[in-house]
């Protein structure tokens, strides 16, 4: 399945929607309070077959700006840093660039959350009761 997270939005400024995308999926990941060996593994697996693929930018060092994803995940998971204040962080960052957030790019952020969701023993009640917040919370943008 290809995601194509990147599917342009003018405007948006990509390294930040990577960062906070990168809030999104730790969120989803941890809502049970651990993330496990195979969230990690499918995000690091998406971040390389879905994200980088389709960014043909970036950064100053050379790395694809589709790896911010990662690094951020990879962060908060180092410093156990709550699921729900991750949560909210990417639902304001939703808000504040609601016009810049394509109809393609709304479906492939969903299509993302449930595969990380479901890479452990399919997707639990805590974990859909987020997604099912995100995907009320991109209703409305």
């Amino acid at each position: 399945m290809e995601t194509q997270v990147n599917v342009k939005s003018k405007g948006l400024n990509y390294k930040q929607f990577y960062k906070e995308f990168g809030h999104l999926l730790y969120a989803i990941a941890s809502s049970d309070g651990k993330v496990h060996k195979k969230e990690v593994n499918a995000l690091r697996e998406f971040v390389l077959k879905e994200l980088a693929p389709f960014e043909p930018t970036s950064d100053s060092s050379g790395m694809n700006q589709a790896f911010y994803t990662q690094f951020e995940f990879e962060d908060l998971a180092d410093k156990h840093i709550s699921a729900s204040e991750v949560f909210m962080s990417f639902v304001q960052y939703l808000k504040n660039n609601a016009p810049l957030i394509n109809e393609q790019l709304k479906s492939s952020i969903i299509k993302a959350v449930e595969k990380v969701a479901h890479a452990f023993k399919k997707t639990n009640k805590l974990e859909q009761e987020m997604v099912d917040k995100l995907k009320e919370e991109i209703a409305v943008l």
